[in-house]
């Protein structure tokens, strides 16, 4: 082996070593980030779980403040900083059908 062949095999094996080393790094840097973001989608899960409850719990004491006059609860929700107003009450539909449209004949 000659001194040239020597020196390129000695570049390229250290060039290896440091895409080892790079790859090494990235693996651990990706690891790092998809356990961040596996515990960001859990918070988010969990944030919209308890976001349905505080609702319905919500809906429930306005529902029972309104039936028993309790200002009590009615100021229960207003320390809390919750604004709950009730969704308008909708009009049945007249006969609940959807017209159909005639079938093609092409």
């Amino acid at each position: 082996m000659n001194r040239i062949q020597f020196f390129v095999l000695t570049g390229l094996s250290r060039l290896v070593v440091l895409l080892l080393i790079g790859h090494i790094f990235l693996v651990r840097q990706t690891n790092f980030e998809q356990n961040r973001l596996a515990q960001a989608q859990q918070v988010i899960n969990q944030g919209q779980a308890f976001q349905g409850n505080l609702k319905q719990l919500a809906e429930r004491i306005y529902s029972d403040s309104q039936k028993t006059q309790d200002p009590g609860l009615q100021k229960l929700l207003e320390r809390q900083q919750i604004k709950y107003t009730p969704a308008p009450e909708s009009p049945n539909p007249t006969d609940g059908t959807v017209p159909s449209t005639p079938p093609s004949t092409h």
